[in-house]
């Protein structure tokens, strides 16, 4: 007998999904063992959150969709939040949970919740299986979740649905469209925009693919114009360029960015999502657009060209007669905006000059992920990016929790690759489970965490509205002991020149590592 269980692991081995990342029940065994005999390893998470959160950026970097898996009731619950950060940071998600029977739905009330509700708003698409041909609702499921925009798909699987001989027939499904062959509409409207501009600026967003990276740099060169990236999109072209004028938007020195978009009298968007965005900028300002998918909504309607990214912007390099390079003093003004000396050396550390120290020793090809917090915004906009699909940040949901698990997807992803997660001490003590889970695979990931005792980022927004300090504040616990505790290495560096040894260390012996450093929260309030 072939059961849905069966049928959707199969499927899964066969579009090339290698891992399933969850936390078992009772009800969503069989679907774990239906795994395991199609070939599909399952990881074992402290918790569904970092299951949908690993899975998801598994997804990003390979293009198939990662798959997380839960069982029903909390387990679902729990996976809420982690499903929530792909649907926002647009990233290619397969998320199955348990259900109570099909056949006694109607009267067990115990753990019944309306999983298809629950999860209607922050997937593309929810259904039950069972319902329809279940080897083509997954393919499709696969389908939808990789497809512009990318996000997460979710099927609820019925305990008794799971184990049943799935004997359902094949439905005839449109296929979607094929993205080559989509009409290119406005494209000879941008190119005469382009052509009357006088100040012309590249905005690279988390839409382009990453293998449109050259076609990106050839309209930088044949414009001789400035570029931005937005945070998701850091290393697309490399950082070090001498047109890279910085991060947009809602990351540090933020004012200055927005300053720098006005500055120019056309934005040429690139696979550019407002998603990212914390305010409006950019419903006020002169915007072409180029992308797989209308970004439009509200009050923001680009001029857009849709479809396959890389051969619209072929077609606009190709058709730019003369440079643009915008005026010497006006770019060497803005690009001075982009840098900031770290602050004085007190009794902790200098948090942008810890950046820059890491920065120096860490690979130019290394993977680094970011979490949520204060230091967030000092990364997204001063950790330079080389390559593309280097750096990873939750930034359209902005989850506390994502740096670990981000890492260990990567490090899955690159074994040989040096991997480093940047991570405050609030989200830290969220994602102590995800230690495990490293040593276990004994994945070399280094983890430095910043001890500020604070949610610092909210400790701001409190004093700048007048408020007291309350409810943010805590006493850190030993990182260093906790991390001993947990079978790994850990360590404390009291300046930068320690944590750039212990780092360099590190890497060296492809060992993982958890290195407490304390910074000064006085340089975020100058900064964020």
């Amino acid at each position: 007998m072939t059961t849905h269980a069966d049928v959707m692991a199969r499927t899964l081995a066969s579009h090339g999904v290698q891992y399933v990342f969850g936390l078992p029940g009772g009800e969503i065994v069989a679907f774990v063992d239906a795994c395991r005999r199609a070939g599909l390893r399952f990881l074992l998470t402290g918790h569904e959150s970092s299951a949908a959160l690993m899975a998801q950026v598994i997804g990003q970097i390979r293009g198939v969709p990662g798959v997380c898996a839960a069982t029903l009731g909390p387990g679902a619950t729990n996976l809420v939040t982690g499903v929530a950060n792909a649907f926002l940071d647009r990233s290619p998600l397969l998320a199955v949970t348990a259900q109570i029977p099909k056949a006694l739905f109607n009267t067990m009330t115990h753990q019944r919740l309306g999983l298809d509700a629950l999860f209607a708003s922050i997937t593309k698409e929810t259904a039950t299986v069972g319902e329809q041909d279940t080897d083509e609702l997954t393919r499709d499921s696969l389908r939808l979740a990789s497809s512009p925009r990318p996000g997460p798909v979710h099927l609820v699987l019925p305990s008794d649905v799971a184990i049943a001989d799935c004997n359902t027939k094949p439905v005839v499904r449109q296929e979607p469209p094929d993205l080559a062959n989509h009409g290119l509409h406005s494209t000879t409207e941008i190119k005469a925009r382009i052509a009357a501009s006088q100040r012309p600026l590249v905005l690279v967003g988390l839409g382009t693919p990453l293998s449109a990276a050259p076609a990106v740099w050839g309209l930088i060169d044949a414009l001789k114009a400035p570029f931005m990236v937005t945070p998701k999109a850091k290393g697309i072209v490399p950082e070090d360029h001498p047109f890279f004028l910085g991060v947009a938007t809602g990351m540090a020195i933020d004012q200055e960015m927005i300053a720098t978009l006005r500055a120019a009298d056309l934005v040429i968007g690139i696979g550019f999502d407002p998603v990212e965005c914390d305010r409006t900028w950019f419903a006020e300002l002169e915007i072409v657009a180029i992308d797989s998918v209308s970004m439009a909504e509200g009050a923001y309607h680009p001029m857009e060209a849709i479809g396959e990214i890389s051969s619209i912007i072929n077609q606009l390099a190709t058709s730019v007669a003369e440079a643009k390079p915008w005026p010497e003093d006006l770019l060497q003004f803005r690009r001075r905006k982009v840098y900031r000396s770290p602050g004085p050396s007190g009794k902790n550390i200098s948090p942008l000059g810890l950046i820059e120290g890491l920065r120096s020793v860490f690979p130019r090809n290394g993977m680094v992920s970011c979490d949520v917090g204060s230091h967030k915004l000092l990364m997204g906009q001063f950790w330079r990016s080389y390559e593309p699909g280097t750096f990873f940040m939750s930034n359209g949901l902005s989850g506390m929790g994502y740096g670990i698990a981000a890492a260990v997807a990567a490090q899955l992803e690159y074994p040989d690759r040096s991997v480093m997660a940047v991570v405050g001490d609030g989200g830290m003590l969220m994602m102590l489970h995800d230690l495990v889970l490293i040593r276990e695979l004994r994945l070399p990931i280094i983890m430095v965490v910043l001890i500020d005792g604070s949610l610092s980022l909210i400790q701001i927004a409190q004093a700048r509205r007048g408020f007291p300090s309350c409810g943010v504040n805590f006493h850190p616990p030993d990182f260093v002991s906790v991390a001993n505790g947990f079978g790994l290495q850990g360590e404390r560096a009291r300046n930068i020149s320690e944590a750039k040894v212990a780092v360099e260390k590190a890497l060296n012996n492809r060992t993982a590592l958890v290195l407490e450093v304390p910074v000064d929260v006085r340089e975020y309030y100058d900064l964020v």
